[in-house]
């Protein structure tokens, strides 16, 4: 039978743009690739038929209209060819069906010779196509009902899992001339209603309910899963049989579904929506994630059959309509009774534990293909949960300060990184600042350990930036906390004895007594540094560091003056008794200073440097000079820096007897200086002298390093015999000294370490009764003796002296600040002149409005200014 159809071309154009696989269709002529005319493409082929005597005639070529009888059996349904190469339009397609005569054949041509091109009129004037051979009807019903016999005999052996007695290749054949006798529908629709009854709505669900009824919703799922897996093997070998039906009508049919969308659609309406198997295919799988989420219960947990089911929920389209939603409300019930139980312990344990639910959570997520839905929906679930409703906790002043001063910074970093998940973090501000200020203060004020003050700090410095770098993830705003804490901290200042009853801030003290020690060459190893590191590098390198290290806790101190005022007097020290470790690390720490301060903050250091430059060339000349006058070598060295009062510390006169043959030495040397310098004033300290004795003690030649004072009173026992004592009061009478300057240079002498002399009676202090006498069986193994450490540092009486002096100083800047201000303003109100004044002190310190509101008081009280009454005015008096 011939179909000669436009629409069958157009389709298959279609059916190629599909991308689906397409079954060649044997027995299609191929077509030529050019057009040619009528004439030539018969003139070649036709033998005139001598019987027909109109062959000879000229007529004029028409192609006859198309015949009725070929259309007759048109197919109520488009059919889409599934060949690789459809037929191009106009082109007859034959075919032979079962029962027929033998295939159709083409149609011969009738044409004459081919045209000569001198007789246009000659040739064929018609042309006639005609089916030559015409076999018997076949009857489509009574075939439609042999093969679909076939069919239900093959899908009955498919269900129950055997062989199909027809083979795949008949069975095929069948279903495609069915197909092609334009009732695919009906086809369509049998074998839906088929798999429906006979399979999955019938033994399936039976089978399943049986399976299920007295077990447990695990055991449900997995007997479900299995039928699921067992219907897609049974729909693979169904679709092979009924596959020229699904490509070529199915695939492209608007109310039909292919077959293994239909074995889905089935399945998912019968089985898993069935009232009685739904709830157990659900909760089975959600019993799959809580046997999971239950560490107690690990062996329970089945990860394949979990994978398994949520492949069958989204295989089915159910995962987002009905698994998510009782996931989410199970899981919300699971996280509340989490959180309930875990906040009853210590925030250590919780923030730990959060943890690590969370990322047990969303690693489950990634593990067994949830949606990313669904992750979204558990993240926030958990950060509300555990985050938003605990932030009481989580923030709680007391146990973040606990987890702080135990350095848990594993903990704090899990408590920072839940904060942030609700950009909570800055919550964590007042427990950080109150950590820091509290600590801060711990240390700073505690007077039995002011020596290490610095050191603590430092260690305490570091700790804390361990946290912020570590635990707060560099954070910028916790950052800017953590300086604005040490600043409070650092700059408080506290009435106390060793601060003379002033308020001045101790930091400024201490921060000069470590850099004294640092710079003497006396620096600990660095906190947080094995002994092994610091051996790698050199001295100076490491003093560098440690220097750097010292002068970020410098930079906290606001107000300056209590630190340059002991530097200074370290300083001195250091220069006069010559006890710098290195002169290089002295400038290095005086350009940091600069760097840091400016150079007006440096200023008189800087000529405490050039006036040991120039007392050293003075001496030179000194001792060129005696050498040339005396012709030989002085008895003992003898040396002098001559200072400027200006820019050194203010000492106090000292009197004092000096050795006669010490006083001729200075007498000289004043009779050398004034020839040099005219108009000046020498104004000798003794007590910052120091001087090298030899000592000859029966066990053995020592070399006593000692003080001026010391000295002194030593060399008053070569005047006395062997075996014989002096009094305190003769000694006192002797050298001239004050009680309490005596009474700390005989300490030093026979109560210390090294006790050259011998106290009658014996004990640490010094009383006026006491006699002293020169040690005979004094020993020690080095040659060379210390003895003047007294003299290196600082008294209490000095340090109270220095505060009580920079507060003073303090004074009278601010009043001069006051006073420069209302000079040039001549009329302010109260808030302005505080805000001015703390502008123009800014560079010395920050000044509390209470300490300036006590200036402009007694600026008052010496009529410089004048409060207007009635109002909260100040003007200035001239």
């Amino acid at each position: 039978m011939q179909q000669i159809s436009r629409g069958d071309t157009e389709q298959s154009g279609k059916r190629q743009s599909s991308g689906k696989r397409k079954l060649s269709d044997q027995g299609e002529p191929s077509q030529p690739r050019s057009q040619r005319t009528i004439s030539e493409h018969f003139s070649g082929r036709h033998t005139p038929e001598p019987n027909n005597p109109k062959s000879q005639k000229r007529s004029r070529l028409s192609p006859s209209p198309p015949h009725s009888s070929s259309t007759t059996n048109t197919a109520s349904h488009t059919m889409y060819p599934i060949s690789g190469s459809p037929p191009r339009q106009g082109t007859a397609l034959g075919r032979g069906l079962p029962g027929s005569n033998g295939p159709a054949r083409t149609p011969g041509l009738n044409t004459n010779a081919r045209q000569n091109p001198f007789s246009p009129h000659t040739g064929a004037k018609k042309l006639v196509v005609k089916n030559l051979r015409s076999g018997p009807r076949l009857n489509q019903d009574a075939y439609f009902e042999k093969v679909w016999k076939q069919f239900e005999a093959a899908l009955t052996a498919i269900f129950n899992d055997r062989k199909p007695e027809s083979s795949l290749e008949e069975l095929y054949k069948g279903g495609e001339n069915v197909c092609r006798q334009g009732r695919a529908a009906l086809l369509a629709s049998k074998l839906q209603d088929r798999c429906k009854e006979e399979f999955v709505s019938g033994n399936m669900r039976k089978n399943l309910l049986n399976r299920a009824g007295g077990s447990t919703d695990v055991d449900a799922l997995r007997a479900v899963i299995e039928a699921w897996s067992a219907w897609r093997a049974k729909l693979v070998t169904i679709r092979w049989i009924f596959y020229y039906l699904d490509q070529s009508f199915l695939l492209h049919s608007k109310g039909h579904p292919t077959i293994l969308e239909m074995g889905l659609i089935q399945f998912r309406l019968y089985i898993f929506s069935d009232a009685s198997l739904k709830p157990k295919i659900l909760n089975g799988a959600y019993d799959l994630i809580a046997a999971d989420r239950d560490a107690d219960t690990k062996a329970l947990a089945d990860s394949n059959l979990l994978r398994e089911a949520m492949a069958l929920f989204h295989n089915l389209d159910v995962y987002t309509s009905d698994f998510e939603p009782l996931f989410m409300a199970e899981s919300e019930k699971y996280v509340n009774a989490w959180s309930q139980q875990q906040a009853s312990g210590t925030l250590a344990a919780y923030v730990e534990n959060a943890h690590r639910l969370i990322e047990r959570e969303v690693e489950r997520c990634g593990l067994f293909s949830f949606n990313r839905s669904t992750k979204l929906k558990l993240s926030e679930l958990l950060d509300e949960t555990l985050v938003t409703k605990r932030t009481g906790l989580l923030t709680g002043e007391k146990e973040v300060l606990d987890l702080m001063r135990a350095g848990n910074n594993t903990a704090l970093k899990q408590l920072y990184g839940l904060l942030e998940r609700k950009g909570l973090r800055l919550e964590l501000k007042p427990a950080f600042r109150n950590y820091i200020i509290q600590e801060g203060e711990d240390i700073l004020f505690d007077q039995g350990k002011e020596v290490d003050m610095i050191s603590e700090l430092l260690q305490f410095k570091q700790k804390v930036n361990d946290i912020w770098i570590t635990a707060f993830e560099s954070d910028e705003d916790l950052g800017h906390v953590l300086r604005e804490a040490f600043g409070v901290f650092m700059n408080k200042g506290k009435k106390m004895e060793s601060t003379g009853g002033t308020d001045n801030p101790k930091s400024g003290e201490m921060i000069a007594k470590y850099v004294d020690r640092l710079l003497k060459g006396g620096y600990k190893l660095p906190p947080g540094r094995k002994p092994e590191e610091v051996s790698l590098v050199s001295d100076d390198a490491e003093l560098d560091r440690q220097l750097d290290q010292v002068l970020d806790l410098f930079r906290f101190v606001h107000g300056k003056a209590v630190f340059e005022a002991f530097y200074k007097n370290d300083l001195a020290r250091r220069l006069l008794m010559k006890r710098s470790a290195s002169n290089d690390a002295e400038k290095s720490m005086l350009a940091r200073l600069k760097n840091e301060c400016g150079s007006s903050f440096t200023h008189n250091l800087e000529s405490m440097f050039n006036d040991m430059d120039t007392a050293a060339d003075e001496m030179t000349a000194f001792k060129r000079s005696q050498q040339e006058e005396r012709g030989g070598r002085s008895p003992f060295e003898f040396e002098v820096n001559v200072l400027s009062a200006a820019s050194w510390p203010s000492y106090p006169d000292i009197p004092v007897r000096i050795p006669s043959i010490i006083a001729r030495s200075i007498n000289r040397f004043e009779s050398f200086y004034h020839t040099k310098h005219t108009g000046r004033k020498l104004t000798w300290k003794h007590q910052l002298a120091h001087c090298q004795l030899n000592a000859n003690f029966p066990l053995g030649k020592k070399n006593l390093v000692v003080s001026s004072f010391q000295a002194i009173v030593l060399l008053l026992f070569n005047d006395i015999p062997d075996g014989e004592s002096m009094q305190y009061s003769q000694i006192q009478e002797a050298t001239g000294l004050s009680y309490p300057e005596l009474t700390r240079t005989l300490q030093s002498l026979a109560c210390a370490k090294y006790r050259v002399l011998t106290k009658t009676p014996k004990g640490k202090d010094v009383n006026p009764t006491d006699q002293f006498s020169y040690n005979a069986n004094f020993s020690d193994k080095q040659l060379r003796i210390k003895i003047n450490q007294i003299q290196l540092k600082e008294t209490k009486e000095e340090t109270k002296t220095t505060h009580e002096r920079v507060a003073a100083d303090r004074h009278f800047e601010t009043q001069a600040a006051i006073v420069r201000i209302m000079k040039s303003r001549k009329n302010l109100s109260h808030a302005e002149l505080i805000s001015e004044v703390i502008s123009a002190t800014k560079s010395r310190g920050v000044l509390q409005p209470a300490e300036i509101k006590g200036e402009i008081e007694k600026l008052i009280e010496k009529e410089y200014i004048e409060r207007k009454e009635g109002t909260n005015q100040y003007s200035y008096m001239a």
